[in-house]
């Protein structure tokens, strides 16, 4: 059997993408997107992405570590023992994505910025493999402690 230039074509383009499809799939984890990493306190836009980062990849610990004191024992004392950094399972078939949209220093505060973000959320659950989107506006107090900027709100970027 004998094929024409066309079908070595259409052959030739089929390996391409499997080859890309494998070397993506060896680079990025499965994720189709390359590793993110943590940024340092120094702006007030850090703790929230940082957070979201830190939720998103399971690491309570260091999602933690970007709330205030304040915040901290607020959860301690208000929450009967429930801790809202546990009982938090990352989903197969739902994905998040965080923007920030604009930072607005408090007018009475210099250590005070209320950060505004979306949420966007999709969801790949549905009959015949539908999905469905949606976002979420928030805006999260951030404050200046001694060791960087950190989040004064209970938001868990649910």
């Amino acid at each position: 059997m004998k094929f024409d230039k066309f079908t070595w074509g259409v052959i030739g383009v089929v390996v391409a993408l499997l080859i890309t499809a494998v070397v993506t799939v060896n680079l990025t984890g499965g994720t189709g997107v390359a590793p993110q990493e943590y940024i340092a306190l120094d702006t007030p836009e850090a703790p929230i992405y940082n957070s979201f980062l830190a939720f998103s990849q399971g690491d309570l610990t260091r999602a933690r570590a970007q709330y205030s004191a304040r915040v901290l024992d607020e959860i301690k004392e208000t929450q009967g023992g429930y801790d809202p950094f546990t009982g938090r399972g990352t989903s197969t078939t739902t994905s998040q994505r965080l923007r920030i949209v604009k930072s607005v220093p408090a007018t009475d505060d210099p250590d005070r910025v209320l950060v505004s973000a979306v949420l966007d959320t999709y969801n790949q659950e549905g009959p015949f493999g539908a999905g469905s989107g949606w976002s979420r506006e928030l805006t999260v107090e951030v404050v200046r402690e001694p060791d960087g900027w950190k989040i004064n709100t209970q938001e868990f970027f649910y």
